[in-house]
């Protein structure tokens, strides 16, 4: 069955070729363009979405309240009252920026390359087969390598480490900065007073009033009576006041305050830069 280079393969033309010597006055016109090759991709594949910034720390506890003041000796003062809730700690740094995106895969095969000069009029060229298409490219992984706290006020950084295609994400976030100081707690309410001092002893007896004169000598007779008692001397002034009673002792210690709430969590990343547009493949080669 004879070979028609017009609906037949190339390797069947080939083969006339091969097989039967021509010189180029011989040879057809020239053949039509080859089509075009399919376009290859314009977007390259959406990077991944960035890893989630680390919990913010959590706030300091609040200072212990004041010791109450020290009231003088009575009962027990009653306890201070609890310090206050320390203030909420401040909100952890974002997360880094997710990695750039891999690079898209290869682009398709180029359109087929121009034809040959016209040659003399002859049977029609077959037309030219298209070129193959570029192999695809190999989709890089990445994986979240190690995370490490960085001090307050730092900058955060990310770096990629690994080999193609398995890559890993080493990230680097600081510490949120610690919260004020909880504010002072009230002052312990003032103790009761302490109970009055004993009295003071009495004073000594004054002295015996002196004795009265002695009346003259009567005539001898009968004794004469008894001269009366001297009159009590005053009473002596009374004793000076005890001492005061000692201080009570201080109030109890206010209740330490309780612990701040956790800070917020960081804000999602941002979504990676698309990929860079795959490379165009080679050009199909000439048709015969």
């Amino acid at each position: 069955m004879p070979c028609n280079c017009n609906n037949t393969p190339p390797p069947c033309c080939e083969n006339i070729f091969a097989t039967n010597t021509v010189t180029r006055s011989q040879r057809g016109p020239q053949g039509p363009t080859g089509p075009t090759g399919p376009t290859g991709p314009s977007t390259g594949a959406t990077g991944p979405t960035g890893a989630t910034g680390p919990t913010g720390a959590t706030g300091p506890t609040g200072a212990t309240g004041p010791t109450g003041a020290q009231g003088p000796q009575g009962i027990q003062g009653i306890q201070g009252f609890a310090g206050i809730q320390g203030p909420t700690g401040t909100t952890g740094a974002t997360g880094p920026t997710g990695a750039t995106g891999a690079t898209g895969p290869a682009g398709a095969t180029g359109p087929t390359g121009p034809a040959g000069a016209t040659g003399a009029t002859g049977a029609t060229g077959p037309t030219g087969a298209t070129g193959p298409t570029g192999a695809t490219g190999v989709t890089p992984t990445f994986t979240i390598g190690t995370v490490t706290t960085g001090a307050p006020g730092t900058t955060a950084t990310a770096n990629i480490t690994g080999t193609a295609p398995n890559f890993f994400l080493n990230l680097i976030i600081p510490q949120g900065a610690t919260g004020p100081t909880g504010a002072t707690g009230p002052a312990g309410t003032t103790g009761a007073t302490g109970p009055t001092g004993p009295i003071g002893t009495l004073g000594a007896t004054g002295p015996t009033g002196a004795t009265g004169a002695t009346g003259a000598t009567g005539p001898t007779g009968p004794a004469g009576a008894t001269g009366t008692t001297g009159a009590t001397g005053p009473t002596g002034p009374a004793g000076a006041t005890g001492a005061t009673g000692p201080t009570g002792p201080a109030g109890a210690t206010g209740a330490t305050g309780p612990t701040g709430p956790a800070g917020a969590t960081g804000a999602t990343g941002p979504t990676g830069p698309t990929g860079a547009t795959g490379p165009t493949g080679p050009t199909g080669p000439t048709g015969p």
